[in-house]
């Protein structure tokens, strides 16, 4: 939702922040007080703001387990615009209340409203200015157990060796403007005006590097996501390198009409995805 300025005697600030998605059951407050990373956000803030409540949104709402380098959110804080070291001050005490595995950085007023959004009043906003995001998922399949030292941040996603040519061939099929509902967890529901939401999305770009030993890089660029849309593209490729699913299959998986329930593929593990990077024209 598009809020309408930022709130009287505040100044909005847009800011990256990275964490550890291992104990966090995702980015977004949930009822019933789970540990998310938006929680533990605001709680920093209330307490360097004396209790006031200050609510953050982000750009991409990862889900539990899953990693973020480069998420990115904005805040209205009640302070004047500020620049230099007092924003690296403030940057340090917003960290100093994070826990350990979640931190602030490149905190900023946030840049001007583009022209569609000054001509509605509307301010600079994470999700609405979003150029595109980078994700990176981190895969092993060996015969044994996965590496003890990478298991937090690596999708253990076979236990025999996958064949990554297959691998690769198989993300090409993901690459363009498809309709993507059948690789979504649950349906995106409606818009303001009641219309449903599309499910259509664009992958940029689909690579895979091969680090050895089982080990592999999946890096997508696209315009956004679906709820578990990346990895249950990652779980599909998997499945047809694996000789689990026909690589045609992944064409009619992505036609119109296509729903989960018609995708056999499991979704990869959380552990191995990380949010890289959401991108802005002007931030």
């Amino acid at each position: 939702m598009l809020v309408r300025g930022a709130a009287p005697g505040s100044t909005r600030y847009a800011l990256r922040v990275a964490y550890d998605g291992t104990r966090f059951k995702g980015w977004q407050v949930q009822p019933g007080g789970a540990r998310t990373v938006q929680g533990e956000l605001n709680a920093a803030l209330r307490t360097r703001f004396g209790g006031a409540d200050i609510p953050t949104l982000g750009a991409s709402r990862t889900d539990a387990g899953v990693h973020a380098r480069g998420q990115c959110a904005h805040a209205d804080l009640p302070v004047a615009p500020l620049d230099g070291a007092p924003l690296e001050l403030l940057e340090h005490q917003i960290n100093r209340l994070l826990p350990d595995d979640a931190r602030v950085h490149d905190l900023r007023p946030a840049p001007a409203p583009q022209a569609w959004q000054a001509r509605e009043g509307l301010p600079w906003h994470a999700i609405a200015n979003a150029a595109g995001k980078r994700y990176a998922y981190r895969l092993t399949a060996r015969r044994g157990s996965a590496d003890p030292l990478g298991r937090l941040y690596r999708g253990h996603v076979a236990y025999r060796a996958v064949d990554f040519g297959r691998l690769d061939d198989a993300l090409a099929c993901f690459v363009g403007e498809h309709d993507f509902a059948a690789f979504a967890n649950n349906a995106p529901g409606v818009d303001p005006s009641g219309a449903a939401r599309s499910t259509t999305r664009s992958i940029r770009s689909a690579t895979l590097l091969d680090e050895g030993g089982g080990d592999a890089t999946l890096t997508f660029e696209l315009d956004g996501a679906l709820y578990k849309m990346v990895r249950n593209v990652v779980g599909a490729a998997v499945a047809v390198a694996d000789g689990a699913l026909p690589r045609d299959a992944i064409p009619a998986l992505l036609a119109p009409g296509a729903r989960r329930a018609d995708n056999p593929a499991k979704a990869a593990p959380a552990c191995g995805l990380c949010l890289e990077e959401v991108y802005y024209d002007d931030y």
